[in-house]
């Protein structure tokens, strides 16, 4: 595995899930509940025995914020060494980004969270809900292989 290549795939994936939290951060202010990032968080919490979870739909204080964040972002940097394993050097970004994109959406979405009980299953989801969680992983998979590519390029 490229060193190089992995590094950019991680930086790539790190530059998307910043994206996909500060727009989930702006929606809680907005609407002053919870994200369902937060709500996936608030879950995995109680999965893991952590006392003190907050409840009900009221948006994160900064500490637990930062847990949830920090959360995420390091599953998209794991994402994105997942990324650099699973594909060649000379893969095409488009190609590579919406298959990686729709697959980690299927692993996460469909089949581990649900798995983990710590969300609905996805097929319960309506079609709004469905669309921009694909769209919102093929857009994290275009990303990743993108910076996964300007690395290799960078390279060479």
């Amino acid at each position: 595995m490229n060193s190089k290549r992995t590094a950019g795939a991680v930086a790539g994936a790190l530059v998307a899930g910043l994206g996909l939290t500060a727009m989930m951060m702006v929606q809680e202010k907005k609407t002053r509940k919870a994200s369902e990032l937060t709500d996936l968080g608030r879950a995995s919490a109680h999965q893991l025995g952590v006392h003190h979870v907050p409840t009900g739909n009221r948006p994160p204080d900064g500490q637990e914020q930062a847990a949830v964040q920090g959360g995420h972002l390091l599953l998209s940097a794991l994402a994105g060494v997942a990324y650099a394993a699973a594909t060649d050097d000379d893969v095409g970004v488009v190609p590579s980004g919406i298959a990686f994109g729709l697959a980690f959406y299927g692993v996460a979405h469909w089949l581990t969270g649900p798995l983990l009980g710590v969300k609905q299953p996805e097929w319960r989801s309506d079609a709004k809900t469905i669309g921009m969680h694909a769209v919102n992983h093929v857009a994290f998979g275009l990303a990743t292989a993108a910076g996964a590519k300007l690395a290799t390029r960078a390279a060479a």
